[in-house]
């Protein structure tokens, strides 16, 4: 299924993380751990597509990520873990997202793969969007993250200036996204 993503992002200091934690612990709607293993070629990267296998609550999702004009176009497929081993195996799978690729050059036999970032991630949900806390764990590194996620661009970043102001957070721009800190720990 595809569908625009638009959300805004930053990173937090663990102080600040616990505290609105706290504070929206009765509206916490879903806690899990999920797995994002990223898989990596040179012309994704020339193209700014992302690439992931996503484990979450023993399900496993692959999700190309493309840029749109506002927002990334996200396509997301079910996939189960023969066709996630198949993939790390660089063995051929047959889907839309792979077809895309195809167009562009990008096999499956050429993927890198094998890294990966845990989150523990906590979800709101509130009018105007998913508000997601999460808890990042990578390469010996550790983060904290807010991430809101909605669907009306202009709603969204007024609902999200507002929500971080008691917090006397100020949102200029996206953070780094999981996959570019993670590949900056290499």
């Amino acid at each position: 299924m595809e569908h625009l993503e638009i959300e805004f992002k930053m990173l937090l200091e663990e102080k600040i993380f616990k505290k609105i934690l706290l504070d929206y612990q009765n509206q916490i709607k879903d806690s899990y751990e999920q797995t994002n293993y990223y898989l990596f070629h040179p012309l994704l990267a020339k193209n700014r597509y992302t690439l992931r296998i996503r484990e979450k609550k023993g399900r496993f999702e692959l999700t190309l990520k493309r840029p749109a004009e506002i927002g990334t176009n996200e396509l997301n497929i079910d996939i189960d873990k023969d066709i996630k081993e198949a993939i790390f195996n660089h063995q051929e799978v047959e889907n839309e997202i792979f077809d895309i690729l195809k167009e562009k050059g990008i096999y499956i036999k050429d993927l890198v793969c094998g890294y990966y970032l845990k989150t523990i991630r906590h979800d709101i949900i509130l009018p105007e969007g998913v508000l997601s806390l999460d808890e990042n764990d990578y390469n010996q590194h550790h983060d904290y993250e807010i991430e809101f996620e909605v669907n009306d661009y202009h709603q969204g970043i007024l609902a999200f200036q507002t929500l971080l102001q008691p917090y006397h957070l100020k949102y200029e721009r996206n953070c780094a996204s999981k996959t570019r800190r993670m590949l900056s720990t290499l």
